[in-house]
């Protein structure tokens, strides 16, 4: 039997990365993998992209005991929530079950999000249902953001 080491945080995540990046890119995402202040991906073109989309990847690989994934949706040492100056849509993917929710930064509040197994074990279109939900929303955020811009 061979035995397998665990993973480190940092090799989940970029796991995580390149799950998502691929996954995109089989529904018709042009994107790439990018490191900057929460963005890991950033969609260029697409199906109704029509402003690059920032996004950051949190990723798990285990579930509690009420078969809840645990995703920490929140930035820094201060654990604060990530805004539209941060991203756009955060993906929340889930190794184990090799699929990934999608949701506009605007939809999210608190510092987590708990999801039952059951919601990535049992939608095979959870991938492109939840992005282009999570797109149309982003680019509502954008346009209201927009709005209430003024240049002084």
């Amino acid at each position: 039997m061979v035995k397998v080491k665990t993973r480190s945080a940092k090799q989940t995540g970029m796991a995580g990365e390149l799950f998502t990046a691929f996954e995109l890119a089989m529904i018709g995402v042009q994107c790439d993998l990018v490191k900057h202040d929460g963005t890991d991906v950033i969609a260029i073109k697409g199906p109704n992209i029509f402003s690059s989309q920032k996004i950051e990847v949190k990723t798990c690989t285990y579930k509690n005991e009420k078969n809840l994934y645990c995703f920490s949706i929140s930035k820094g040492g201060q654990k604060s929530r990530y805004t539209k100056e941060d991203c756009d849509i955060l993906a929340l993917v889930c190794l184990p079950q090799r699929n990934i929710m999608f949701y506009s930064v605007g939809s999210l509040s608190g510092i987590t999000k708990k999801i039952h197994f059951n919601t990535f074990e049992n939608d095979r279109t959870l991938i492109k249902t939840s992005w282009d939900t999570a797109l149309k929303n982003s680019l509502n955020e954008s346009k209201e953001m927009l709005k209430n811009y003024s240049i002084e």
